[in-house]
Parts: structure tokens; C-alpha cells; sequence
């Protein structure tokens, strides 16, 4: 068994000798092929990048092993990823663990093993993420950069033994290589002399958040962000040395676990639901039949399992972990409402700035001033329709209130007296509302309202 300690592909190729390591007392790289009981083998690197050991130097089919049969996160020119017909086992690319470590990652790219032959796909795992589309004869439908001829041509052969891909560049004096990064992208980049660094022509999938599961459980991803994935409310990373490191792929853990059970709260606060707005909802959820967003919070609640819930032509619950959430931008997405410790919860509200110090009456009838009225929510609806919400507020407080929040009070109020119950947000909603966790817009005038004011006049 051949043993290397090699710390990494180098970015100057003409570097690569400087990376090679004599401490053989602990290799992180082998053959992994049984000893062939011969003190002749000899090691040969090509200057196609293939690294070949042989028996016997001086004959040139005893092939023992070759690095172009054994594919890691790199392709090479003339190196082939496809199937064995004779053995059935498939070449794939397999990404490193991270960007120093070279052990088995999460991520392949190779042929379909139980489908046709030109497709490629990409792998989280079992999980397929993305497919090149159909191998045209040229190039593959998704990617239709790979069919600029004045660079590489890439081929699709048949053989006896064989069905593969293979390229090669059309100028023997480019350096060219096809990496499957850890981070799930697979990338074609050109070694360009004069800044003495990779330029990647082209990269599949092209938004990193439809790598499936790039952030982990309980990690978001978010294309106009940097870095791109975050951990949900309430969580913090796995290994912060891996997050730091740009690898997510260990997701995201609870900083405190909710409390669940009848006798079990935090000052007399019981878990709740964190309300976030747009985003990609996750898989595997649970579907469950109820007629509004409360009923379907109370069957969450209910159970010590359920984290998160949705309601959303219907409600759905999931338990376990979240896997492949996407922050999406305003109105692509969905509200998911995650289950949370009191306590995570009112940290929440601490950092958002607390409730709302601004009261408003909820008077039947009253003079004010000059302006008479008899029912005091149809005036009070027409104050906030006009965006005149400073008339609402208690006058004891001379009018030092802070406008925002007295904003958000009475649209919230106003919300809470919609006719159609669905309409009406949950207790833990208006909670967030009045924190500033999330926002409210201006609701609709209730029927019922509507019929006061038009008697009225």
C-alpha cells in the first residue's frame, strides 16, 4: 500500500512538490490496494496529472493502481467519470471534508448508477440536488457553457468495458481542471499565469442555497447575505472551528431546550412560537386537518415533539430536525413559526427594544374636543385608516409616545377585530408584533365595522 502524507492540492501547480510531507508516521492518504508481494513496483506521474503504479517499470501493462481509475474531489483532462460495465461500480467525485482535510466529504458528482448513463447528477449524501439535463452531444442542457469549442472539448464514449465522460483542452498549453468544492459546487476553472490563480468559467448549481442542506439542521440559507448561511433564532453552530471555516454542513444547535410538559415554565412562562417570515419551508413535514392558524399552533403545543409549524393551505407540523431552510425575499416564502424556550423568547423581545409603552382606550362613547362620535371603534378605525393614530393615543400621556410603536399597537388592535377568526393573529403573534419582531401592515376594514359607520352616517 502506497501511503502519502499530501496536505493539499496546491493553487500554483508548479508548487506542488513544496506540499509533500516526510512524516510518514501519520499518512491521511492511501491506494488502499492489498500488497502485490513484489519489491519492484514503481510510482510514475504523468504529465497529464495521472499517477500510476505499476510492477515493473519496463512493462507498460502492469498496472497496478492509477489515480485517473480513482477519482477524489478533482477531474483532470483525460481522466473519465462514468461506469465499469465489467464490475458495475460507478467513478464519481467526492468532495473533500473541508478545505484542509482531505478525508470523504458529503457532496458526489458522477453518472446515475440505477439510470441512463448521460445524466450527471449532484449528491448530498442520497440525496440528489441538481442534474446537468440531457448530454446532447455536445454539452449537457444545463450547463451550456461546456459547449464553447474554443476551450475544451468534452465527450461521452462507449466502450466494451466502459460508458464515461472524459474532455480535453483544445490548446495542449492550458491548465485546466473540474473541482466538486466542499461547499457542494461543482466548478470548471482555467489556471491563469499572469495573476497566478483559478478562474472558474463556470459553476453548477449558480445559487448556493439550492445545495441541498449546504447550512445544515437548523441553519439557514440566504443568497443575499455573506456569509450565506446563519443559524436559526434560538440555535448557535455545531463546531463554531468548523462554521468559522466556512463549512456549515454541521448545522446548528439549541441554546436552550424548550420546556415541555404541564408543571414545566419559565416565570410563568410556558415555550412558544417564534414567527419567521418567507421562508423556503423545510421537508418532511406532518399534514394535519384544522380550520385556522390557532388550531394549528394548539395541535404543535400539544405535542413535546413538534418544533416548528406552518399553516399554509393547511397546517403543517414538523418534528426532529430542520433541514434545507431558505431565506427567501419578501413574499417568495412562507411564515414558519419555531418552537422556542420561554426564555429564548424573551431574550427575543429584549434585543428588539420590549413592548410598546404607548395605551390606547377602548372607549364605548366620548366627546373629544370639537369631534362627537357614538361608537368609538368606528372613529378609531377611520383615525388609523388615515394614518392619524396619534389621535388614539391615551391623552394623560400629552403626546410623548413613540410613533412607530403606536403604529404597530393600533394595527395590531385593529387585526384583532377582523370578522373572519382565520384573519386574526394568535396570541404569539401579536406578542411579536408589539416587540417589533415582525412587522404588520395595514389590515382591512371589518364588515361588520363597515356597517356601523355606513348607519351611522
Amino acid at each position: 500500500m502506497l501511503q502519502y502524507a499530501w496536505h493539499g492540492c496546491p493553487s500554483d501547480p508548479s508548487d506542488a512538490w513544496e506540499y509533500s510531507c516526510s512524516v510518514f508516521e501519520r499518512p491521511i492518504w492511501s491506494t488502499d490496494i492489498s500488497p502485490i508481494g513484489t519489491n519492484n513496483t514503481v510510482a510514475e506521474l504523468h504529465d497529464t496529472g495521472n499517477l500510476v503504479l505499476r510492477s515493473d517499470g519496463s512493462d507498460s501493462s502492469a498496472v497496478i493502481w492509477e489515480s485517473f481509475d480513482n477519482p477524489t474531489h478533482t477531474w483532470l483532462p483525460k481522466a473519465w467519470l462514468g461506469r465499469n460495465k465489467v464490475t458495475g461500480e460507478t467513478k464519481r467525485l467526492i468532495t473533500w471534508k473541508n478545505h484542509d482535510d482531505p478525508a470523504p466529504g458529503m457532496f458526489s458528482f458522477g453518472i446515475d448508477p440505477n439510470g441512463t448513463d448521460q445524466y450527471v447528477f449532484l449528491w448530498n449524501g442520497s440525496k440528489v440536488y441538481w442534474r446537468t439535463g440531457v448530454w446532447n452531444g455536445q454539452y449537457f442542457n444545463g450547463i451550456p457553457e461546456m459547449g464553447s469549442k474554443y476551450l475544451l472539448n468534452f465527450s461521452f464514449v462507449e466502450t466494451e468495458n466502459r460508458s464515461y465522460f472524459t474532455y480535453n483542452p483544445l490548446d495542449s498549453s492550458v491548465v485546466t481542471r473540474t473541482v466538486l468544492d466542499f461547499s457542494g459546487q461543482i466548478k470548471q476553472g482555467l489556471w491563469l499565469e499572469s495573476s497566478r490563480q483559478w478562474n472558474y468559467i463556470w459553476l453548477r448549481p449558480i445559487d448556493q442555497c439550492e445545495v441541498y442542506s449546504i447550512c445544515g439542521t437548523f441553519g439557514v440559507c440566504n443568497k443575499n447575505s455573506k456569509p450565506f448561511c446563519s443559524c436559526l433564532n434560538g440555535f448557535q453552530p455545531r463546531s463554531r472551528e468548523d462554521w468559522d471555516s466556512s463549512n456549515w454542513l454541521g448545522g446548528c444547535v439549541r441554546k436552550t431546550h424548550f420546556e415541555c410538559g404541564d408543571n414545566s415554565s419559565v416565570n410563568g412562562r410556558k415555550s412558544g412560537f417564534f414567527m419567521i417570515p418567507n421562508m423556503g419551508l423545510p421537508i418532511n413535514s406532518h399534514s394535519l386537518t384544522v380550520k385556522s392558524n390557532k388550531e394549528c399552533e394548539s395541535s404543535c403545543l400539544s405535542s413535546c415533539s413538534c418544533i416548528a409549524y406552518a399553516y399554509y393551505n393547511g397546517c403543517s407540523l414538523w418534528k426532529g430536525d430542520l433541514i434545507n431552510l431558505q431565506q427567501l425575499s419578501n413574499g417568495e416564502g412562507k411564515d414558519l413559526y419555531l418552537r422556542l424556550a420561554a426564555s429564548e423568547l424573551l431574550d427575543l423581545g429584549r434585543k428588539k427594544g420590549g413592548m410598546t409603552g404607548a395605551t390606547i382606550g377602548k372607549r364605548n362613547s366620548k366627546k373629544l374636543g370639537d369631534e362627537e362620535f357614538d361608537f368609538f371603534p368606528c372613529w378609531a378605525v377611520g383615525k388609523i385608516a388615515k394614518g392619524e393614530v396619534l389621535a388614539l393615543l391615551d391623552y394623560r400621556l400629552d403626546g410623548n409616545t413613540n410613533m412607530e410603536e403606536l403604529t404597530r399597537a393600533s394595527r395590531v388592535a385593529y387585526w384583532c377585530i377582523q370578522d373572519d377568526e382565520n384573519d386574526r393573529p394568535s396570541m404569539g403573534n401579536v406578542v411579536q408584533i408589539l416587540e417589533g419582531l415582525i412587522d404588520v401592515n395595514m389590515p382591512p376594514i371589518p364588515r361588520s365595522i363597515r356597517i356601523l359607520i355606513d348607519n351611522s352616517s
